[in-house]
């Protein structure tokens, strides 16, 4: 968010709402009704708020920025009613033809396919805006990223690489259940510098069942890694070759790693970016291009 605020106010004057009382002293003082005033906002419970002000300012623009999947995320924690609260505001918003900001192309045809046509669409990654170093050759030392129990679905990993040949580094984990206990897991918990510690690894697995572009796919690059992902949503659409492309386990209990069509395994992809020397950058060039484009003015373009 802060990143967003920078780039943004490099063009027009840039307010950044943190509680209620600064958002009605905002309003108080300057009102919203100035020439081309946006308001963006990163959640759909804002919604309501962001139509009443627009009701009272008919110039205000509306964003909503869409760096996640709030309905199928609220669902996997069984929360029914927060799931039908998104769908319905999200619905409000796209009739009322605000503006939707997608950080991912798999965001956009999700929603899409649940709201139908929204007039008013952009999609905008996470770029760095300079240049990725060398990716290094695969070798036996994988990483993944995030929790037990979260979107993240880091288990679905450790059981895929169960066959011990490769060594997995396991960073943001806050605990270490016993039983995804392995020999060959190292878990470092919370690290204040990931792309630090991860030039320590040769490839980064990104295994997330909701996030739109997480974050971990830049700091990855940026360390020299190289990163695999699944066939599914979110990363459908991220422009990654099929070589760097594995079928996710039927579930995170499922011990032998077996793919869902049994011949994207993980540990045998794996296996085989490694014996074949793949070249990372080499084979996917639009997502190295993609990544090293200027973020600025990616922003300017979807929000101004």
């Amino acid at each position: 968010m802060d990143l967003l605020s920078e780039a943004l106010s490099n063009d027009h004057p840039t307010d950044r709402v943190r509680t209620w009382r600064s958002l009605a002293g905002l309003v108080a003082r300057n009102g919203l009704d100035g020439e081309a005033v946006t308001l963006v906002f990163f959640t759909s419970l804002l919604v309501p708020l962001a139509l009443l002000l627009k009701l009272l300012q008919p110039g205000l623009s509306l964003c909503y920025m869409v760096r996640g999947d709030e309905y199928t995320y609220a669902l996997s924690r069984h929360r029914r009613w927060r799931a039908l609260v998104a769908l319905c505001l999200q619905e409000l918003l796209r009739v009322a033809r605000g503006r939707f900001v997608f950080v991912s192309w798999d965001l956009a045809d999700a929603f899409r396919r649940r709201l139908g046509r929204i007039n008013r669409c952009r999609v905008l990654p996470n770029t760095l805006g300079e240049a990725l170093p060398p990716t290094r050759p695969v070798a036996r030392s994988v990483a993944v990223v995030g929790d037990f129990g979260t979107v993240k679905n880091v288990e679905s990993v450790i059981a895929g690489l169960s066959g011990g040949n490769f060594q997995l580094h396991l960073f943001g984990n806050r605990s270490l259940p016993e039983r995804w206990k392995r020999p060959y897991l190292h878990a470092h918990g919370v690290v204040d510098d990931l792309p630090a510690h991860l030039r320590n690894v040769s490839l980064v697995v990104l295994a997330s069942v909701s996030e739109g572009f997480p974050n971990v796919l830049v700091e990855a690059l940026q360390a020299g890694c190289g990163v695999v992902v699944h066939n599914g949503f979110p990363f459908r659409h991220l422009p990654v070759g099929k070589q760097w492309r594995f079928d996710l386990p039927r579930n995170a209990d499922n011990e032998s790693g077996q793919a869902h069509r049994g011949h994207l395994c993980l540990e045998d992809v794996i296996e085989t970016l490694r014996s074949q020397a793949r070249n990372f950058r080499q084979d996917n060039p639009e997502l190295i291009r993609l990544i090293e484009s200027d973020w600025q003015r990616r922003v300017r373009q979807a929000v101004a």
